[in-house]
C-alpha cells in the first residue's frame, strides 16, 4: 500500500555534463513525516567520474651561456 517516488533525473542530468555517474544510492534510517502525513527518507547518493589524464610538464633544459 505504499508508493515510492524518487526523481534523480534532474540531478543526474546536471552532473552528467561534467562526467559524473551515479554508482550507488543508500537509504538511511532517517524518516520524516510532513503535514499531509507523507513519509520522506534521506538517502546518500554516491557519484564517480573517470580520472582525467594528468598533464605532464616537459622538462626544459637550462643552458648557461657564460
Amino acid at each position: 500500500g505504499t508508493e515510492v517516488q524518487t526523481d534523480y533525473v534532474p540531478l543526474l542530468n546536471s552532473l552528467a555534463m561534467y562526467g559524473w555517474q551515479l554508482t550507488c544510492v543508500l537509504p538511511t534510517p532517517i524518516v520524516k513525516t510532513n503535514r499531509e502525513g507523507n513519509l520522506s527518507t534521506k538517502q546518500i547518493v554516491f557519484l564517480q567520474r573517470p580520472a582525467l589524464p594528468q598533464k605532464t610538464k616537459k622538462k626544459e633544459s637550462k643552458v648557461n651561456n657564460i
